[in-house]
């Protein structure tokens, strides 16, 4: 499911770990504030997603909505100014 909404970027988050198996876990994610219901969004950067904008510019963001039975994910797919 798709949606959008109008905000800027606050800051953008990356990095890698180790689980308790061992195994490297790398995550992408961005905090994103949603001036249409005045509040934080937490969204993860996909492999195909576009290059994110400049923090503090407003803009309207576009993203893909992941609703599983147990967690929603909200994964962003670009912006346009």
């Amino acid at each position: 499911m798709k949606a959008v909404c109008n905000g800027f970027l606050l800051d953008e988050s990356k990095g890698e770990f180790k689980n308790d198996q061992g195994e490297t876990i790398a995550y992408h994610s961005a905090r994103i504030y949603n001036t249409d219901e005045n509040r934080v969004m937490k969204v993860k950067i996909g492999g195909n997603s576009n290059a994110l904008p400049e923090p503090q510019v407003n803009c309207e963001f576009e993203f893909d909505v992941q609703v599983a039975e147990k967690f929603t994910r909200v994964v962003y797919l670009g912006y346009s100014l």
